[in-house]
């Protein structure tokens, strides 16, 4: 399966170049396989304001309502800086598709920076974003932010994955279409990886394309796409995907013989139970269709939604 390329947003100490407060770069195995299947536009906000490598430490701090950055050694703030050059970057970087930021970086951090009471003495229970991932989840709010930390996690790797591919042939789809055919056809090879995320916001997609003509051509593609983002904006987990396999093991139960049915049903019990992996059921499933030529389920993207090798 080809897969369009997505374009992301990544820190630009992962793997990319020194540019660490103490002048170190991060090696992440995961970070450094999907440069190959990416197109990025590399970010270090610290640097990018004029701050050097190395560099003193800085942290956030609470003062009233609002999150800021200072050097506690100097007492110098960056607050302002921080968030001027975010706004003008994130205005800057037209159409991406995610976010992958540096773990517990007061700029960069997803949920997990610490933060400091105005003292700057004692932590405040509970963590933050970094002030440059505070702009991103405000203007961004619908696409996939995360760092290399939280990527350790399988589900949350495999729903990052899923959603920059994803997004990535929406964003082909919207430059591209030519006829109402192009957009029923991207329905069809997503159906059950939008049912997977949101089977209520499926059947007004579909509703949608069956009264396209009320609409227009553009007007149906520009709240179809805004559906789609909105759809693939929640999370996956594990029912989510076990409800998905049974519609799918629905699909061609009929063709299979007693005893595939009773082995393919033990693997969703053994899925079901954290025993086996999504990947082991998916390439089982796949056999079936190869076997039967089945063209509609061959083309569904929950089966086939980014380059294997990446999970």
């Amino acid at each position: 399966m080809e897969y369009s390329r997505p374009k992301i947003v990544l820190s630009r100490c992962l793997n990319i170049e020194p540019v660490r407060y103490n002048g170190g770069i991060v090696n992440d195995d995961f970070s450094k396989k999907l440069l190959n299947y990416v197109d990025y536009v590399a970010v270090c906000p610290e640097v990018d304001i004029g701050m050097s490598v190395p560099r003193p430490s800085v942290l956030l701090y609470k003062k009233d309502d609002q999150i800021r950055m200072i050097e506690p050694n100097s007492m110098k703030d960056y607050t302002e800086e921080i968030l001027k050059f975010s706004e003008e970057f994130l205005n800057s970087i037209g159409e991406v598709d995610g976010f992958l930021l540096k773990a517990k970086s007061p700029s960069c951090g997803v949920k997990d920076t610490k933060l400091y009471q105005e003292n700057l003495k004692g932590l405040i229970n509970g963590k933050s974003n970094g002030l440059f991932t505070q702009k991103v989840v405000e203007k961004f709010f619908y696409l996939p932010v995360e760092d290399e930390g939280r990527l350790n996690d399988y589900w949350i790797k495999r729903d990052f994955l899923t959603k920059i591919f994803s997004y990535a042939r929406l964003r082909h789809l919207k430059n591209s279409y030519m006829d109402i055919n192009d957009l029923i056809r991207f329905h069809q090879k997503h159906k059950y990886l939008l049912m997977l995320y949101d089977p209520y916001n499926l059947k007004q997609m579909g509703n949608l394309i069956a009264n396209w003509k009320n609409y227009g051509l553009n007007e149906s593609v520009s709240r179809y796409v805004n559906l789609f983002y909105i759809s693939l904006s929640e999370r996956s987990n594990l029912n989510k995907h076990l409800n998905v396999i049974q519609h799918i093991y629905g699909h061609f139960s009929d063709k299979l013989s007693e005893s595939e049915r009773k082995h393919l049903l033990r693997m969703i019990e053994k899925f079901k139970d954290g025993k086996l992996y999504l990947e082991s059921v998916l390439e089982y499933i796949k056999s079936f269709i190869y076997r039967f030529n089945d063209n509609y389920l061959g083309s569904q993207a929950y089966l086939n939604p980014f380059p294997e090798e990446l999970i």
